[in-house]
């Protein structure tokens, strides 16, 4: 496994952290065995508070693989996503469930005054905190079979809606997706709300009718919501990148010195 995985992984050495298996990792399911590989390699670079949240966010996301409710990509960026917020003194919660909806954040995020990211939180009390609070969606560009034939115009409808159904539930709103993959965005989605006319608004909601009619997404939800930063991450070099919405799109055409070495 671990020949194999550097392999498929050549830069992975940029961790700095050998990604040796620990103790009892030979009796973890491959998904426990890649996530602590990960946290083995970002440990020497990472708080040692920060690090104690890492792993207990680890730990809850091997129990949702285990009910298959998540999968390894998808909790690797997790994670990643969740010591960049960390780091900066938010409080971290994965797979949070918002409010009364019926909706899961990815990452559930608070910060409060003054940031204190060695205090301990609950999974459970993340929407009872007070302080600027942020919802964090990864987006790794899976299409259906049912839109293999418009695989664009699909992920256009789905992150339009995401936004629209997400936003509204934290004062800041981000989308995260790895180095490999370009978010299919709407262009007005990345001007700021003034700055969309109603035009552009009808036909982004005909787009997402066109997927999402149980229930439909409000037209004033698509006119009002917006996306304040974008993470590209790095996850060979274990990174997270913020680009401005507005930059975004900019940065993907320019982005050989970010995907590249």
């Amino acid at each position: 496994m671990g020949g194999a995985f550097q392999r498929d992984v050549p830069n992975i050495h940029r961790f700095k952290g050998t990604g040796a298996i620990k103790g009892d990792e030979m009796a973890q399911s491959k998904f426990a065995r890649d996530l602590s590989r990960l946290l083995n390699r970002l440990e020497p670079i990472t708080n040692p508070a920060v690090m104690r949240e890492l792993k207990k966010l680890r730990k809850i996301l091997v129990s949702l693989n285990k009910r298959r409710l998540v999968k390894i990509n998808h909790s690797v960026i997790e994670l990643l996503c969740a010591r960049h917020l960390l780091e900066k003194g938010y409080q971290v919660a994965v797979e949070q469930k918002l409010g009364t909806s019926n909706l899961i954040a990815d990452i559930f995020a608070v910060q409060l005054n003054p940031p204190n990211p060695s205090t301990e939180t609950d999974q459970e009390d993340a929407d009872t905190f007070e302080g600027e609070t942020v919802v964090v969606e990864i987006e790794t560009g899976f299409v259906p079979p049912d839109a293999a034939l418009l695989p664009e115009r699909y992920r256009q409808a789905r992150i339009s809606a995401k936004i629209a159904r997400y936003s509204g539930h934290a004062k800041r709103f981000i989308l995260a997706t790895p180095s490999y993959h370009v978010l299919q965005v709407p262009r007005v989605l990345l001007r700021p709300p003034s700055a969309r006319t109603s035009k552009e608004i009808q036909q982004l909601k005909i787009l997402c009718d066109d997927y999402y009619s149980s229930p439909p997404i409000p037209f004033v939800a698509l006119a009002k919501v917006e996306i304040d930063v974008i993470y590209i991450v790095q996850v060979d070099r274990g990174v997270v990148i913020e680009i401005p919405p507005h930059r975004y799109l900019d940065t993907i055409l320019r982005a050989k010195g970010i995907i590249e070495p």
